[in-house]
């Protein structure tokens, strides 16, 4: 379910991305710098870490291969279309949808909201939110876009990931959350791979190939 955040909805797919970096023994994705961007808040402190941080793995096996081939997934209940790798595992409910290739994963989901968000109420109430959720959140930046689909604030964090089931590890993850409105409907894109992977032009067109339809 997810956590209401004023005039906007915290999706639950900033609890499904930690869960399965634990599936895939977790990790998560500095996501891409996209282009187009507007007014920016200021960046947090990336020397320091907040209490019960882990270390960044040393060597992150996040970086998707320069021959990755991607295909266009379409959502009949979500009415967008976005371009994900080919033969990562799909996981779907309704108009949601996530995809996950060893400790990378994508995740989309649609909630309704009677407002467009900006840096303002994300600040305001979404990053609480995710202070209180996820564990040992470190903003890193919230910043206006303009993508291909519309306006779009992004929030760049880092957090720990849930423990492996097997061996109880953490891994120290990078997430790069987009959220863009219309038509009282909020689609937020998640991208997550491991703290350090080299993935910044596969997350702008991932990002940047997010379409209504």
């Amino acid at each position: 379910m997810a956590l209401e955040s004023g005039h906007h909805l915290v999706p639950k797919a900033v609890v499904l991305l930690l869960a399965l970096s634990a599936v895939v023994a977790s990790g998560a994705l500095f996501i891409g710098c996209s282009s187009g961007s507007s007014t920016s808040t200021q960046s947090s402190d990336a020397g320091s870490q907040p209490p019960g941080a882990v270390e960044p793995e040393k060597n992150p096996p996040g970086d998707i291969p320069d021959d990755q081939v991607f295909v266009a997934y379409h959502s009949d209940a979500g009415g967008y279309t976005v371009d994900v790798p080919e033969g990562w595992a799909r996981t779907q409910s309704g108009p949601n949808v996530s995809f996950v290739d060893k400790l990378d994963s994508i995740a989309v989901e649609i909630t309704s909201s009677d407002g467009a968000p900006t840096v303002d109420s994300v600040e305001a109430n979404e990053v609480p939110q995710l202070t209180g959720a996820v564990e040992a959140f470190e903003k890193v930046e919230v910043k206006a876009l303009d993508l291909p689909a519309g306006k779009a604030v992004r929030i760049r964090y880092r957090a720990n990931s849930a423990p492996d089931p097997v061996t109880g590890k953490k891994v120290r993850l990078e997430i790069d959350r987009y959220e863009l409105f219309k038509d009282g409907k909020v689609a937020t894109i998640s991208l997550s791979a491991p703290a350090g992977s080299d993935n910044v032009d596969v997350w702008a067109q991932i990002s940047s190939s997010f379409k209504w339809s």
